[in-house]
């Protein structure tokens, strides 16, 4: 296990990291067509984008936060390496693994984005699943989601 953590922590890029409170939006996400969960404190309602939601456009009100919560598996070394455009900014990013039986490797689990769409018009949050020690071919798994931010 503490190897894993080593391997997570050593492949990922440090981000902005706020303090574990700030981890869940007290803001009023819009309305949109996407998938939205009910996150953690308080059972505020987040808009979360999923795998089936790769190519769409959901539309989230200025200054919101939203989730990304897509698969991974980093003890097979993939990763995925995200992209915001400029008027996204990562509030936080976290990874939990699936439940498994004690003892048990090579578990996957889920990694969570939640950004705040700080400036309205046409955003991106793009992402490609890698090892980073690997060269870009292009053939890579590829996941993103346009983000029409508006003024509510």
């Amino acid at each position: 296990m503490l190897v894993l953590v080593l391997l997570v922590s050593g492949c990922t890029q440090p981000a902005a990291t706020p303090p574990a409170s700030a981890h869940v939006s007290t803001a009023t996400p819009a309305p949109t067509d996407m998938t939205t969960t009910t996150m953690a404190a308080g059972g505020k309602k987040l808009v979360t984008f999923t795998e089936a939601d790769n190519g769409k456009t959901g539309t989230i009100a200025q200054n919101s936060a939203f989730a990304i919560q897509l698969a991974e598996n980093p003890t097979t070394g993939y990763q995925w390496n995200a992209t915001l455009s400029p008027g996204l900014v990562l509030q936080s990013t976290d990874y939990r693994m699936n439940e498994a039986a004690p003892g048990m490797v090579g578990v996957g689990g889920t990694r969570t984005w939640i950004i705040i769409a700080k400036d309205l018009g046409a955003q991106k949050f793009s992402a490609s699943y890698r090892r980073s020690w690997e060269p870009v071919t292009g053939n890579e798994t590829a996941y993103n989601v346009n983000i029409n931010v508006v003024k509510i």
